[in-house]
Parts: C-alpha cells; structure tokens; sequence
C-alpha cells in the first residue's frame, strides 16, 4: 500500500502542533464597539415623552412643578432643565418662566418639520428645482385620495376657499392666501398623515422660497380656472382627473418660476 497519500487538513495541522480551532483563535481578535451610555438628561427627556405620547397628559396641560420633577425623577435641577430644552426643541412642549412659569405639553406643528427638512436639503445642497419635482409627485397623489375621501365639511371647505379666490382677484396677498387654503384643503382631505405632513412642508418651503414672486391678473385668473376644474374632479369623485389637472397647475406655475429667473 503506498504511504504517499495526502493528509487532511485537520490531522495535517494536528501533525504540525495546533488544532484548526486553534489556529481561528490565533487569527481571530475580538473587537466590541464601545457602549454609549445615555446621559441623565436623555432618559429623562424619554420619560417625559413617552408621558406626553401616551396621552397620559393632554396638550394644554401643565409638566408637574419644576421642584416636584426634580423630587420624582431624582435628578438635579440642571439634568431637568437640559431635558426639557430638548422636548421644547421638539416641539413636544413650550416653557415659561415666572412665579406662574413652567412647561406645558403642546402639539408639534408642520413647522417643526419643515425647519427640520430644509435644514437638511441645504446640508445636501438640494436643488430647488428637486423640490418642485417632489410637490409635482406628491400634491396629485393627494388630489386622488381626497376625490375618494373627502368629507362634506372639507368639501365645503374648498368651496369657501375657492370662493375667497374669486372674491380677491384683486388683492394678491389675499389671493394668495386663499389659494393655499384651497391646496392645504386637498391635502388635508385625502386622511393621510405621513402624505399630508411632508407635502405640506415641502409646499411651505417652496413658499417661502418663491413668495417675492408676482403674479400678473391673467396668472391669477389661470390660477382660478384651475382651481375651479380641480375642484370639479373632486366633487365628481374622479381621483384620476383631480390628480391629472393639479399636476397640470403645479407644472404652469413651474412655468411662471422660470420665466421669473
């Protein structure tokens, strides 16, 4: 028999001294990612929120005293203080100071997140012309939904809101107003909060952005009309056409922006 066959790996490094779990302990080096211990303020803060989350207080209702919290929650007076700046930043609460001071719960607005996200988009070096492609996409998806959903007192809504237009064709600043009513009344109808909430700050930031832009009476007129053939679609329950005809607004305006330019 000959003798000149191959060893397996395995009696081959046994031979040479070390088994194959030996030599994984040899190559291998354990490493662990350092633990991040929260601050005190930090657990505080998520107490209080998962408080005021809960419902457990209301808006518009009072945080205990400032002594009692401290009392309560067994930390200093500065930890408190630190956590509450962080759920005013939030939005979760407003704070006064005074003898009749102190932290009351509050519910964040759109602003909250509209500062957020355009912080964001300048951190990015977003361009302008990406958030109009996003009102473009999102606004008509809104339209659809509202067409299915909208209830007789939003429809109602949009009618006063389009009647206002009519009545301040004159009036630009008033005009303007009304027909962002009109548009944050599409959204609003369509009962989706994550769509409303993001289109309603990306509407706004595109607002603040373009609000020294004139528009001539024949613009306004065009805005009407618009506004009017949306409102039809909605009324008739036609999610398609309320989507198609905002999408065709959105572009004219589109339009009107880069004439301004």
């Amino acid at each position: 028999m000959s003798n000149d066959f191959a060893l397996p790996n395995y009696y081959t490094m046994q031979v040479n001294g070390s088994t194959p779990k030996e030599e994984h302990k040899k190559r291998t080096k354990l490493q662990f990612e350092t633990l991040k211990v929260p601050r005190a303020s930090e657990l505080v803060a998520e107490k209080l929120r998962s408080i005021i989350l809960s419902g457990v207080v209301v808006e518009g209702q009072n945080l205990p005293p400032e002594k009692d919290l401290v009392s309560q929650l067994g930390v200093s007076r500065a930890t408190l203080r630190e956590a509450l700046r962080m759920l005013e930043t939030e939005g979760l609460i407003s704070t006064k100071t005074g003898p009749k001071g102190g932290a009351t719960v509050r519910r964040p607005g759109s602003a909250n997140l509209t500062r957020s996200l355009a912080l964001l988009l300048q951190l990015e070096e977003t361009p302008f012309q990406m958030l109009l492609e996003t009102r473009r996409m999102l606004q008509p998806i809104c339209a659809e939904l509202a067409a299915q959903r909208i209830s007789s007192d939003e429809l109602q809504g949009l009618q006063m809101a389009l009647e206002m237009m009519r009545h301040n064709l004159d009036d630009i600043p008033n005009y303007l107003e009304a027909q962002l009513r009109f548009h944050l009344g599409i959204i609003s109808a369509a009962h989706n909060d994550v769509l409303r909430l993001y289109t309603t700050s990306v509407g706004e930031i595109i607002t603040a952005q373009t609000a020294r832009i004139g528009l001539s009476e024949a613009e306004r007129r065009t805005g009407l009309k618009a506004a009017e053939s949306i409102l039809a679609a909605i009324e008739a329950h036609d999610g398609a056409l309320a989507a198609r005809r905002v999408e065709a607004h959105l572009r004219a305006f589109e339009t009107i922006l880069h004439r301004e330019k």
